[in-house]
């Protein structure tokens, strides 16, 4: 069987519920919205970034202005598609339910996590705070057991950890432990 436009039935888009009218997407829309501002708010702080007196070298500023006019463009783009009536495709997979309701407890879990991560990165340190957060935003999305997201969120923050601080030499505080094991690199 096939539509009138010679399509499969299950890819023939779907009619508009009663009481909504085809088109934007107020929800899509403040999203672009967002987007927008927030490359607008990072190239203009951009500008605020201190130049040293060289001038044959890509200068501090250059990725700053790079990242913030991609995602100033990005957001512009995507409110004028938005604008125009055009429409993220609806998820379709075995794992996404679309009556299912918003998991507030999970959300207040994940929200407390990142700010437990906030505070205790200059405690306990980077690695440690990170492995912490990880298992325990996992733990709010439904991973099974505890062990495996701690394996994980620990092998993770270690190595994103070596890579910013040896190779990058960007101050991550690592703890007195970590900081120790790294001085043999």
């Amino acid at each position: 069987m096939s539509t009138a436009q010679g399509l499969p039935p299950d890819a023939a888009p779907e009619p508009t519920p009663p009481g909504e009218q085809p088109g934007r997407n107020t929800g899509e829309l403040v999203m672009a919205g967002l987007l927008a501002a927030l490359g607008l708010y990072l190239v203009l702080d951009a500008g605020s970034i201190a130049v040293p007196g060289s001038s044959n070298q890509v200068g501090p500023r250059f990725f700053p202005y790079l990242v913030g006019g991609v995602v100033l463009a990005t957001g512009i783009a995507l409110g004028v598609r938005v604008w125009r009536g055009d429409q993220g495709p609806a998820d379709e997979s075995e794992d996404v339910d679309p009556t299912a309701g918003t998991s507030w407890q999970a959300v207040a879990i994940i929200s407390v996590a990142f700010l437990a991560h906030a505070l205790l990165i200059n405690v306990v340190g980077w690695p440690l705070a990170v492995t912490l957060m990880f298992a325990t935003v996992a733990w709010a999305l439904g991973a099974r057991g505890i062990v495996r997201p701690l394996i994980a969120g620990g092998i993770a923050a270690v190595v994103v950890w070596i890579v910013f601080v040896k190779a990058l030499n960007v101050a991550l505080p690592g703890g007195t432990l970590l900081e120790w094991a790294t001085d043999w690199f």
